[in-house]
């Protein structure tokens, strides 16, 4: 399989492309993920204390269901392999949604005739999928402002509504992720870009890479996140492993502690402070970034 196509599965071709997926991960251990769903039913104010952050996460993620799934992989050198889209059996008749995300999607090029007919069962894909990863240690998950991404496919992986806490959502999450990154935050803090509020495609042209495949699609997005992942790789460091945008307070990862939080620490380039060691939530990159006070 070429690393510059991407392959829409559905119910009829799963069972074939789930196990070149599965011997794939033999050699690629960096998975780069994008998720479409149906719409945030609690739209969340810009400046939102944490505890609303999250409670409209919970609300919009338990209450609506994944439409796609894209994965990327990537070998330890950022040399990107192959691509697949995941369609969801998904009926707009029966499922919770926003219409005017469903319009943008639709116009984006999902066929939500053809997922309602064709899509995978959402149980079948996790038995398969939670099996394969199982079988390989140290995988790293690639996300761009992937708070939803990542609650999205927790909620797949176990069938449950997501936890009623930060902590415990980061707990559950370390169950089934050793390492996340995710870009968005990367690109706020790696040395060079210092970028706040920029897009996915925004970051992409500024990176000089081209998207394949048409934006809003799950495969396109990972894929393009994993093309902006090689290139900012040696910029990132450990310090912003296992933080996700939005719910900085907590880490994921099998590594770390995730009720151990600290409020109102910011991050800054470390070769300007003096870190007292408890003030780590937990062992950092030496050369990039550390935790401060605010």
């Amino acid at each position: 399989m070429k690393s510059d196509t991407i392959t829409p599965v559905w119910n009829y071709n799963f069972s074939q492309e789930i196990h070149c997926l599965a011997l794939s991960l033999n050699r690629y251990k960096t998975l780069s993920i994008d998720t479409e769903f149906p719409g945030f039913l609690r739209e969340t104010p810009r400046d939102a204390p944490k505890d609303i952050v999250y409670d409209d996460l919970k609300f919009n993620v338990d209450n609506t269901n994944i439409i796609q799934l894209g994965i990327t992989l990537m070998d330890d050198d950022c040399n990107i392999g192959p691509t697949w889209e995941f369609n969801f059996k998904f009926d707009l008749e029966k499922e919770t949604h926003v219409q005017s995300s469903i319009e943008f999607l639709k116009k984006s090029g999902l066929d939500f005739q053809k997922i309602k007919q064709d899509g995978i069962l959402r149980n079948v894909f996790v038995s398969y999928f939670l099996k394969m990863v199982a079988m390989h240690h140290d995988l790293k998950w690639i996300t761009f402002h992937g708070t939803y991404d990542m609650a999205h496919v927790l909620k797949l992986f176990t069938g449950n509504t997501l936890p009623n806490t930060t902590g415990d959502f980061a707990a559950k999450a370390s169950l089934f992720f050793d390492k996340v990154v995710d870009l968005k935050l990367a690109a706020k803090y790696s040395e060079g870009l210092n970028l706040k509020e920029v897009s996915l495609a925004k970051l992409s042209r500024i990176l000089n890479v081209r998207r394949l495949g048409e934006a809003h699609n799950a495969g396109s997005d990972s894929l393009l996140t994993a093309q902006v992942y090689a290139k900012m790789k040696e910029h990132i460091g450990d310090g912003l492993e296992g933080i996700l945008y939005g719910i900085e307070q907590v880490r994921i990862g099998r590594s770390y502690n995730p009720y151990f939080m600290i409020p109102n620490l910011g991050f800054r380039p470390c070769a300007s402070y003096t870190i007292p060691v408890h003030w780590l939530v937990a062992p950092m990159h030496p050369c990039y970034f550390m935790y401060v006070p605010m």
